[in-house]
């Protein structure tokens, strides 16, 4: 009985799926309400309401702050899944199957990477800084740290990554998106808006750009950080080897 009534629900489901996918209007349709109304309102208004140069920017932490705040949340939930999973190292510094390898790296290689990872980085940091003003921000910041890290592990191994980035630096920034998304929209419900506001309106209308700005570039900052530490974080338990493994090889 179960089994007919989960098949059942199952082709119910399916059906309303199949209906709603039919009503939409075909893609790529100038008359659809988000060509005609949405993206005209965004491209014409969103540097006026916002405060912000890059209108992608204004979209993402302004008009859709909510759902913007629901997809670092989402982040965040994955490394908690994986560390549910995995779980955490228990020890300071660990070890992955690169560091018993009995093959070095090229000379070269580790001279390169040593050389170029601190100015991925520094691009990193440029890109979340001006992803107010220019294409760039916290996702795609965090994410280039992320990358790196996955260079330098694979070259340097995983003993001397987690000793240059440990767990004690690791963890209390690994929610530090989700935190000031959090904050940043506690403040605007504080100057007088609703939650996520940038512009307070209780605020004098000359600090109302600066003001957004700084706020702004604060929520790029925490997007980066805690996309970065939560990427890293899931790169390091999903190549661990378990210590045990470790201490005995």
């Amino acid at each position: 009985m179960k089994r007919v009534l989960s098949l059942f629900f199952i082709a119910a489901l399916g059906v309303l799926l199949l209906y709603v996918v039919a009503s939409m209007p075909p893609m790529g349709d100038p008359q659809t309400p988000t060509a005609t109304h949405v993206i005209p309102r965004y491209l014409e208004r969103a540097e006026e309401e916002t405060h912000t140069e890059n209108v992608i920017t204004g979209v993402i932490l302004n008009y859709r702050g909510y759902d913007t705040m629901g997809e670092v949340t989402v982040i965040f939930c994955a490394l908690a899944a994986v560390l549910a999973v995995l779980g955490r190292e228990r020890r300071g510094r660990i070890r992955g199957f690169v560091d018993r390898s009995p093959v070095p790296s090229s000379t070269i290689v580790r001279t390169m990477v040593r050389f170029m990872v601190p100015f991925i980085i520094l691009f990193s940091v440029y890109t979340i800084l001006h992803g107010e003003i220019s294409p760039g921000g916290g996702f795609q910041g965090g994410a280039i740290i992320g990358g790196s890290m996955i260079i330098f592990t694979t070259v340097f191994g995983l003993y001397e990554s987690s000793r240059r980035i440990p767990q004690k630096v690791r963890a209390p920034l690994e929610g530090s998106a989700v935190i000031v998304f959090f904050l940043v929209g506690a403040l605007g419900l504080v100057g007088g808006g609703n939650f996520l506001t940038y512009a307070w309106p209780h605020a004098a209308r000359g600090l109302q750009p600066a003001l957004v700005t700084w706020l702004t570039v604060l929520v790029e900052v925490g997007i980066g950080l805690g996309g970065a530490m939560v990427l890293i974080s899931i790169l390091f338990a999903m190549i661990r080897e378990e210590e045990e493994i470790a201490l005995t090889a």
